[in-house]
């Protein structure tokens, strides 16, 4: 076995090579299949990464993915390596039947020895502080390096390689038939194995960071001897076999032994275990008590024993039941039978405290018992001997208790009941009650403990985790708040630390971090603390639950739980066993575990780790592989990953060692991937691959462009299109409203006009002729009529052919049109007035002319048919509309003249048709008796001239057009 400076540990097998990250092993054979053909004697990790593999048949080199061999040693047989301190490699051996020693640099090699000066066979080398070389052979040891070389025949044969350790004073420790021998000082002694049972053939050795001494038997097991104490370790034990290959210790500390029947790991672990049926402890352990005098006290389910000085556990009383020392340092107990306490190592049972079943017991501040008796109530044994009696019934508490505690604030007694609830006795009242657990499932609700501190806070251990209640203010400890798992059965505060015994193990707190997570409960703030599990990688075997004990519900609780010894340890229930923690002595791995990323594996297809990695395009299935080197505890590895270049953050990957992506678009990415050891040291730095996926020919950026400049080429194409054909529509339409103008305009000028001036020819005649005052009077008003007439129809004439100037006044012709209708003698005696709101708008001219022809229609019809006394009309300019609106005070139309018009008359017809036609609204309003309003609204892009030119030509309106009118009523 060996380490390379990467971390990764290699094994070699009868017939292969592989390479080990504490999961998984990976065949690395050779190009050339020669470890197939040739038997591995040694491996050593260089410290420049290279791995050196010593076989029957030379020397061999891998670093990199690539292998290399030196020439210099061929057909040698290569039994021991180890490298310099300047980095040479020297390599122990033989060849011919000679042993060699060989040093190596680079690719060249040297080899002594075969002259027969060492022997038949070199099977170990070691360097000393002094730089002498010690050559170990199979009958003799070498000093090598000063003149003369100095031999030093071993006391027995050497009968396996790896067999010699150099130890920490310098000396050498040899394996040997029938014993183990040390040379130092220039001499032999064989080492002093205590309690050794017979003669063995040991085949390793090896000494360990810490001092200690482990030799490997020829079938008889691997032996461990550190401070004088020899412990052995056979298949009887669990190890996978009896015969020992080969030892080896990985930079974290940990002795790998390989067997011939499989790889055994031995580290240090944290907790120690007290397991039962040993040193004459029986049962399930159920409770643990450390008493003053120094002994230990445990409840299983066999009794109560007593642990003495030599580390043996004696019976002290039968039956399962709570421990609990009082201020003069004797033991109680409480069982399903009743109350008692040890005098002597005696059971004595107390007297006038009636028997039954105890459910709980506490001291308080006056040194009175307190006992939760099933069936008697709550008990209070004095130290005079008196009982007091408070029943359940007066408390108002009819469901069991399972523990009890005294407030050291006020000396107030607090229960626990099995329902979740949590109650407060003062002088046989129940003064406070806390609803913990009770809406919960009635597993999830018994109180298992409460701790009470000096300040009034209390600490309640409960199935859902650790209650923190100051001030009436309850807090919840649980998984959302750091802790690996949720029920807390005990918990135990000291100076440093706070330990909770919980379902999946022992978890350690420090203190500052349960202060800063109570400052955050008071100020209502979420909070996380970082703890530490101790489980059963730490010798700590899980918490005893329902389903292990098979029960559905455990109807007893019996306490303590943890306590802690004199000497500072932790002792602590878990499973059926008792263990014991030393808080100073807890090993910590402070090595960052080595990162590698291993592979790459996309779409089925495997790419090994050039250093840019570029990938065919159109990939679906993506998969990292990566693995963490920290073989302590190689599952309990937490890793970090991100795909930069898609992960916006860390993605907490947990213990998994693959990371996957689908459907990754074209572009370059960056893998980078982290990890931390059992005990949350990271390697920030890890470990990264890239790579590039490469685009199809539509995922390319130069169609990607072409593609944009199609289609803003084609939209471009489309909006020209669109202007020319609403330029095209517009010409059409205002050609043939300019058609029909001119068209009109001839037929007044053929017909109306021409029969208007001879009618003002011959009124002119007949004017002159006319004998009467009156009748000339008449007739000269009807001349002047008539040559209105004729004006106005020249006016129109005008307008038609040529419309109106856009610098035409709207109000002022409204104003002159209402003027000549008021002086009507046929039309009412009406007011009529015209205001306008906001700064006046160069009007479209047929806008204009339109606006002006719906308004001069609504005037007529008010002088004409509404009777009004008073009309007026508001012309408001807006940013967003033309609104006219004529309002008159007259008598109202029908409904459905409003709707429909007059029959046999067009204008209501002609008003909405106009409308429709420059794209605005006509609404009425009318109510009989109650007057009419007309209002027009045009939007400002179709009524003002400046906005129309600006923003599109004016249209003309069509079927499919918004109705241009509402009426309201």
């Amino acid at each position: 076995m060996a380490q390379t400076a990467d971390g990764y540990m290699w094994l070699a097998t009868p017939t292969n090579l592989l390479r080990f990250d504490g999961v998984r092993s990976i065949s690395m054979p050779p190009p050339d299949a020669q470890l197939s053909e040739h038997t591995v004697q040694a491996l050593l990790g260089g410290r420049d990464g290279t791995l050196w593999i010593g076989t029957t048949n030379g020397l061999t080199s891998y670093k990199n993915g690539v292998w290399g061999a030196i020439p210099k040693l061929d057909g040698k047989t290569i039994n021991t390596i180890f490298e310099d301190g300047d980095g040479a490699i020297w390599a122990g051996g033989s060849s011919k039947g000679n042993g060699l020693v060989c040093t190596v640099r680079g690719q060249l090699g040297e080899c002594r020895g075969e002259d027969g000066r060492f022997g038949k066979e070199v099977v170990a080398l070691h360097r000393d502080q002094a730089g002498s070389l010690w050559i170990t052979g199979v009958e003799h040891v070498w000093k090598w390096g000063e003149e003369p070389t100095v031999s030093y025949a071993l006391p027995g044969r050497m009968t396996a390689l790896r067999a010699v350790a150099r130890m920490q004073d310098g000396a050498f420790v040899f394996g040997l038939k029938g014993q183990v021998a040390r040379l130092g000082e220039g001499k032999f002694e064989p080492l002093a194995l205590p309690a050794l049972d017979k003669e063995h053939t040991f085949v390793k050795v090896l000494q360990d960071r810490d001092g200690g001494l482990w030799l490997g038997a020829s079938d008889a097991g691997l032996f461990h001897l550190h401070d004088g104490q020899l412990s052995r370790y056979t298949a009887a034990d669990g190890l996978s076999g009896n015969h020992i290959l080969d030892m080896f210790e990985d930079r974290e500390g940990t002795i790998w032994v390989s067997t011939s029947r499989g790889l055994d790991q031995f580290r240090p672990i944290t907790a120690a275990s007290h397991s039962t049926n040993t040193n004459g402890l029986e049962g399930r352990s159920r409770a643990i008590l450390s008493a003053s005098d120094g002994s230990m006290w445990a409840g299983t389910t066999v009794g109560v024993f007593q642990r003495g000085a030599n580390g043996n556990w004696s019976a002290r009383r039968a039956g399962l039941g709570t421990v609990l020392e009082d201020r003069h340092g004797k033991v109680w107990m409480t069982s399903l039978s009743g109350i008692g306490r040890f005098e002597n190592g005696n059971y004595v049972p107390a007297r006038g405290v009636p028997p039954g079943p105890v459910d709980a017991m506490v001291e308080d501040s006056k040194g009175g018992l307190w006992f939760a008796h099933r069936e008697q109530g709550l008990l209070r044994l004095q130290d005079d001997g008196r009982l007091e009696r408070t029943p359940w019934q007066q408390l108002g508490i009819a469901g069991r208790v399972g523990t009890m505690a005294v407030s050291a604030a006020d000396g107030s007694l607090w229960l626990g009941l099995f329902s979740g609830a949590l109650v407060n006795v003062v002088d046989g009242q129940a003064r406070v009650r806390y609803a913990i657990n009770e809406t919960s499932a009635p597993i999830f609700r018994r109180i298992g403990q409460i701790r009470a501190e000096r300040d009034g806070t209390l600490w309640v251990a409960t199935p859902l985790g650790l209650n923190h209640i100051r001030q009436g203010r309850i807090s919840r400890l649980d998984a959302r708040s750091g802790l690996p798992c949720q029920r807390v059965v005990w918990s135990l505060f000291d100076a440093h630390f706070v330990w909770l015994a919980t379902d999946c193990g022992i978890v350690q707190i420090d203190r500052p971090e349960i202060d800063a997570w109570v400052a955050a409960q008071d100020q209502k703030r979420e909070a996380k603390v970082k703890v530490r599990l101790l489980d059963h990688w730490d010798g700590v075997p899980p918490a005893a639950t329902p389903s292990a004990l098979g029960n559905l519900f455990v109807s007893y609780v019996i306490s303590p739980k943890m306590t802690r010894s004199q000497d500072g340890n932790i002792w602590a229930v878990t499973g059926d066993e008792v263990v014991s923690i030393n808080p100073s002595r807890m090993p910590i791995n402070s090595v960052p575990p080595p990162v590698h990323v291993e592979q790459l594996v996309s779409d089925g297809e495997r790419y090994g780790r050039p250093q840019r990695l570029s990938l065919p395009p159109l990939q679906r299935d993506l998969r990292i592989e990566y693995t963490g080197l920290s073989y302590t505890a190689p599952e309990r590895v937490q890793f970090r990953y991100k795909l930069e270049g898609r992960d916006a953050d860390w993605e907490e990957a947990g213990q998994r060692r693959e990371a996957f992506y689908t459907d990754l678009a074209p572009g370059s990415y960056r893998f980078r991937v982290v990890a931390a050891n059992a005990n949350g040291v990271w390697n920030r730095e890890g470990d990264t691959i890239e790579f590039t996926i490469e685009p199809a020919w539509w995922q390319t950026i130069a169609f990607r462009l072409a593609c944009i400049a199609a289609a803003a080429l084609l939209l471009y194409g489309a909006y020209r299109w669109r202007i020319k054909q609403l330029s095209r529509r517009f010409g059409v339409s205002l050609e043939a409203r300019v058609d029909e103008r001119m068209r009109i305009a001839r037929e007044l000028h053929d017909t109306l006009l021409q029969t208007f001036q001879g009618l003002v020819l011959r009124l002119q005649t007949a004017h002159q002729l006319w004998p009467s005052s009156d009748g000339r009077r008449i007739l000269a008003e009807g001349i002047d009529q008539a040559a209105d007439a004729v004006t106005e129809g020249r006016d129109a004439v005008q307008g038609l052919r040529a419309a109106a100037s856009e610098g035409s006044d709207l109000a002022e012709a409204i104003r002159s049109l209402g003027q000549v209708l008021a002086a009507d003698p046929a039309s009412p005696a009406a007011r009529i007035g015209v205001e306008v709101q906001g700064r006046p708008r160069s009007l479209h001219p047929v806008v204009r002319d339109d606006v002006f022809r719906i308004v001069g229609e609504a005037l007529r019809n008010a002088f004409r048919h509404a009777q009004p006394t008073q009309i007026e009309v508001e012309i408001r300019y807006d940013e967003r509309e033309l609104c006219v609106r004529v309002r008159d005070d007259g008598r109202g139309m029908d409904q459905a003249v409003a709707r429909r018009g007059r029959e046999g008359h067009f204008g209501l017809h002609g008003m909405r048709e106009r409308a429709k036609l420059i794209g605005g609204k006509l609404t009425f309003w009318t109510r009989l008796g109650a007057g009419t309003a007309v209002e027009l609204s045009v939007p400002a892009s179709r009524a003002y001239a400046a906005a129309a030119e600006a923003r599109h030509p004016l249209r003309t309106g069509t079927s499919n057009d918004p109705p241009a009118h509402t009426i309201d009523t």
